[in-house]
């Protein structure tokens, strides 16, 4: 008997063991094999010992908020583990996540390690946003991390949630993770005394091979956790002395513990002040009451404060501090109206409540200008202002959390506006604005290229989103139209590739307008959708088209690599070389990889050619003349050409002259020598020419006889 869970832990294991395993010593209960070394460590989440990391540990569990809400955007799973059908041999592929996640999932292995829990659940969360931004699935290791913490705090709803979620994403039906994301889940739902839930994972754990590790890991758990006698002293029992006493010593360790710093400590000790008080005692647990309710404040659990304070309140109604504090949490709520109320009963005179009454003046005043600041579009300005709001009065008040993550979309933090959506959908999965607002951050994190089938990805995420926000309100106006603008983008989409491929580039440019009209708000995706028409600009070869809509692409996101060789290539196509070879020389100075320095090459052999004196039209002969032609052609300029004749002219004249001497004499000496003629049809100018046979002179020279040099 376990009294310290309320519940028979080996009598449970019996009971669902009972014609599930298949095994008669299984129906024994009792008779299952002794817990290993390795589960009595595990048995009570990380050992958080010698560098230990949740991952690495044998304890290391998984979760998530809750099914069909913020972590959870496939909008197909339920709230247990997967069915086994879901689950494909071998488990599923591994995904790369980024790199930003895994060093936030370090940077909470650290906390861990430190017994920071609260902020290694921030750390991991803010992994989890980061990989879900990227469109890779959240690994489960970063649910089972954050379980530990939650376990590690007696978080025991988080840490089933969490649980919950990491079963949904498991990888391998037969790894360690399995058995440790089960015993969580399992382990909450004991500590919550949710015995049918408790049965049924036990159930699922059977169905895929782990149920019995499972159970032993329970049991290790009822050992190790439960309550251990104290050794009696040899000498007689000192007296506690009475209740009354008894609580002034809880009392006392309590206001040391608060003044420490320790609040959740403090808590605790007041509690165990009230829990020994008899209930008539109300001048002595007015106080405790008020204790507790300011340790509560301090700990940001503004409704755990607003029952402590009423409770006070019952059994002294004229306690000032008490009531300023109530109205105090009611504003954390952001419920201004009813902490006015709260006060307007009172002494108007108090001290307290007067501080408290401007304090809700001045609070309410601040939202209402961080609100005017936002739609002045200065979303950096206003988020600072909401944070200081957020971190001194409203910290419970999940409007505010909306309106800073507001202000995260509006400065493209992207993954910080998926990190608090998921923080409000977890207190309240049915919050359509959070899920509204999440929808928009994926909507605008978009990188992918519209020629790719990722582009369309985040889009079909938002509409499960969106779909679930409506089955709440139907009637929810921007739901509806933010998910009927995404289906179009997605129909559109899928009209736009099937175009392309049929090689009907100029339709493809006009559904390319069309869906340009759907996003004016979102500069990532436009800049895709004029890079994808610059591309079919370039296959009907309308340059001068495809340089406008380029501009129009790197104006919006001047990250883009494929705008800028499309521009240059279209002044090439224009005999615009030179602003070619500067775009690319650009370009290669911030992305210096092989292929933009191959183009740079070619960009400035082209110039070179542009450049050249073309020998062909010099002598006036075509390029497959023979070369009895082209010597016939020669004679006839050099005779018109040629200084002597040119004497009578003036000093400018004469100079010209020398020098359309000096090129018909080139042209003679290249197109007359088969290899010089062969490398100047390919393209390469005298200064070219030159330079390859030098090179192949060193290359036979140098490797020929005696070995290269």
């Amino acid at each position: 008997q376990t009294p310290w869970l309320g519940f028979d832990i080996q009598a449970m294991v019996s009971e669902a063991a009972d014609g599930c395993c298949g095994h008669e010593d299984a129906k024994m209960g009792l008779q299952v094999p002794p817990p290993s070394e390795a589960a009595m460590k595990g048995a009570g989440g990380c050992c958080q010992q010698n560098g230990c990391t949740p991952e690495a540990c044998d304890k290391a569990p998984c979760d998530t908020a809750s099914c069909n809400t913020a972590s959870c955007d496939q909008g197909s799973c339920s709230k247990g583990a997967p069915p086994l059908d879901a689950i494909p041999p071998g488990g599923f592929t591994p995904v790369e996540v980024p790199a930003e996640a895994e060093a936030r999932k370090a940077e909470g292995n650290a906390a861990f390690q430190a017994k920071n829990f609260e902020e290694a659940i921030r750390l991991y969360s803010e992994a989890q946003a980061i990989a879900e931004a990227s469109g890779a699935p959240v690994p489960g290791v970063y649910f089972s991390n954050r379980a530990v913490c939650r376990a590690s705090l007696s978080d025991w709803a988080g840490a089933r949630a969490d649980a919950t979620e990491a079963i949904s994403r498991l990888t391998d039906p037969a790894a360690a993770a399995t058995k440790k994301a089960f015993f969580q889940k399992a382990r909450a739902e004991a500590r919550l005394q949710l015995f049918d839930d408790l049965q049924a994972t036990l159930n699922t754990a059977a169905q895929i091979g782990v149920r019995q590790e499972v159970e032993q890991l329970l049991l290790a758990d009822s050992r190790s956790s439960a309550p251990q006698p104290r050794p009696q002293p040899q000498a007689a029992p000192v007296d506690p002395g009475t209740p009354e006493e008894q609580a002034a010593r809880y009392k006392e360790a309590g206001t040391t513990k608060y003044k420490e710093g320790a609040y959740r400590e403090a808590l605790a000790e007041y509690r165990r002040a009230l829990d020994v008080l008899p209930a008539d005692a109300a001048a002595l647990r007015v106080p405790l009451l008020g204790n507790v309710a300011a340790a509560c404040l301090m700990l940001r659990r503004a409704e755990e404060c607003i029952t402590a304070c009423e409770e006070s309140l019952a059994l002294d109604a004229s306690n000032s501090k008490i009531r300023a504090r109530l109205a105090t949490a009611q504003m954390a709520n952001g419920d201004f109206a009813t902490a006015r109320a709260t006060l307007e009963s009172a002494d108007p005179a108090d001290t307290a409540l007067a501080n408290a009454r401007k304090q809700i003046d001045n609070s309410e005043a601040s939202l209402a200008e961080a609100d005017k600041t936002l739609a002045a579009g200065e979303p950096a300005k206003a988020l600072s202002m909401y944070a200081d709001l957020e971190s001194k009065v409203l910290f419970n008040y999940s409007p505010l959390m909306l309106k800073m993550g507001r202000c995260y979309l509006e400065l493209k933090q992207y993954p910080r506006v998926l990190n608090t959506t998921q923080q409000i959908l977890r207190g309240n999965p049915r919050n359509i604005d959070a899920l509204v607002l999440r929808t928009e951050a994926l909507y605008r994190n978009h990188s992918a290229g519209a020629e790719t089938k990722q582009w369309v990805e985040p889009l079909e995420q938002g509409q499960r989103l969106l779909k679930e926000a409506l089955s709440f309100d139907p009637d929810h106006g921007d739901a509806q139209a933010l998910r009927k603008r995404l289906r179009q983008l997605c129909t559109m989409h899928a009209d736009l590739k099937e175009k392309m491929d049929s090689r009907e580039f100029e339709p493809g440019m006009e559904v390319i307008d069309g869906m340009l009209q759907l996003c004016q708000d979102n500069p990532a995706m436009m800049a895709s959708l004029f890079t994808e028409r610059a591309k079919a600009g370039m296959r009907i070869k309308d340059w001068r088209s495809v340089l406008k809509d380029v501009g129009q692409a790197t104006y919006r996101n001047h990250s883009l690599v494929p705008p800028y060789l499309y521009r240059a290539q279209a002044m090439q196509a224009l005999e615009r070389h030179e602003d070619a070879v500067k775009e690319l020389e650009s370009l290669f100075s911030w992305h210096r990889v092989e292929m933009v320095y191959n183009k740079l090459e070619e960009a400035k052999f082209m110039l070179r050619k542009h450049k050249r004196v073309n020998y062909y039209e010099l002598l006036n002969v075509p390029s497959v003349a023979s070369a009895l032609e082209i010597k016939k052609a020669y004679r006839e300029k050099a005779a018109e050409w040629h200084p002597d004749k040119k004497g009578h002219l003036d000093e400018a004249a004469r100079k010209n002259a020398e020098e359309m001497f000096k090129s018909i004499g080139e042209a003679y000496e290249v197109l007359m020598d088969p290899v010089k003629k062969e490398l100047f049809d390919k393209g390469h100018d005298l200064e070219g020419i030159n330079e390859q046979i030098e090179l192949k002179k060193r290359r036979t020279n140098g490797c020929c006889g005696g070995g290269c040099h």
